[in-house]
């Protein structure tokens, strides 16, 4: 029995989606630790849509076990983890708040301790990050997303999260729509730490949502880098050098020899007119990813109900 447990009131809330294998042994490992780790504690289970027997698996393990508090959130309608999980971090009331995006499992339960360990030395997001595991596609995309950002912070592939009641605050006090809630935590001002860790052999980590974070990958490069603004000018640049050329040419056949009369002006005119298009459309998506930015600011994720399922 641990005499000298944590008297921060710590939240971990869940992400499940069709999960019924995974949810109670999950569910079994993170009240364990908390339970021998923390004084109170509570865990908010948030299920986006399940179809399958999620949420009678969570209600058997409240049943079959000494749960000091668990709630389990329903979304209206399948939301992906990122809508999801703001609901249950809005639920939550924890001084510190555990996020799981999955309830699959790559490393040992001791690491969340570590992680929260982290965060008393005055981190207020820290992020779980495997060692080595990151597929080719996913090492790409946070290439280029930490090239094209300027969030101090370079995020990285992680398994789950800690962040602080005063991290909360913050990014609830920017008023933004998480859209992607590691590029919010990462850009929100506070510090930002991680701790690596070496995936265990025997504990297999699946993502269940491969197809949603494509989406996600996508519209996180547009919304939270210039990616698309700098394409654009790169792209503005090469057509104004090849335009240049055009008109080069353009005078050279007309001092040189005998055009057909008008090309000459065609040509000139053509050529103004593509270099002209191509700096509006610059400027254009520049006026566009601002607006996007100040429309994707709003709130988005709808409940179903909430539950109190302990005894």
């Amino acid at each position: 029995m641990n005499l000298n447990k944590e008297k921060n009131f710590i939240s971990a809330v869940v992400y499940l989606h069709d999960n019924e294998k995974e949810v109670k042994p999950f569910l079994g490992r993170v009240n364990k630790l908390l339970e021998e780790n923390f004084e109170k504690y509570e865990i908010v289970c948030v299920n986006d849509f399940s179809a399958d027997g999620t949420v009678r698996r969570v209600e058997e393990f409240c049943e079959e076990n000494n749960v000091k508090s668990l709630t389990l959130i329903t979304t209206g309608f399948f939301q992906g983890a990122e809508s999801a999980m703001t609901a249950g971090v809005d639920m939550a009331i924890g001084d510190f708040v555990l996020e799981f995006d999955s309830p699959v499992l790559d490393y040992r339960p001791q690491i969340v301790m570590d992680v929260y360990r982290k965060s008393l030395e005055g981190n207020d997001i820290v992020f779980a990050v495997p060692q080595g595991v990151s597929r080719f596609t996913s090492r790409m995309f946070y290439r280029l997303f930490n090239a094209f950002s300027d969030m101090s912070y370079k995020i990285k592939t992680q398994r789950f999260s800690i962040i602080s009641r005063r991290g909360i605050n913050r990014v609830k006090s920017m008023g933004v729509k998480t859209v992607y809630r590691k590029a919010v935590y990462a850009s929100c001002g506070l510090p930002v730490s991680e701790i690596p860790y070496k995936p265990s052999p025997d504990m297999k980590y699946a993502d269940s949502q491969k197809t949603v974070k494509q989406d996600l990958a996508l519209n996180s490069l547009i919304l939270f880098t210039d990616i698309g603004y700098k394409i654009s000018i790169t792209l503005s640049l090469i057509m104004a050098f090849v335009l240049s050329l055009a008109g080069v040419y353009t005078v050279a056949v007309f001092l040189s020899a005998n055009p057909v009369a008008g090309w000459t002006t065609t040509m000139l005119v053509v050529s103004l007119g593509f270099f002209g298009l191509f700096v509006l459309f610059a400027f254009a998506l520049k006026y566009l990813s601002l607006i996007l930015n100040l429309v994707f600011t709003r709130k988005q994720y709808v409940v179903e109900s909430v539950r109190k399922i302990t005894k």
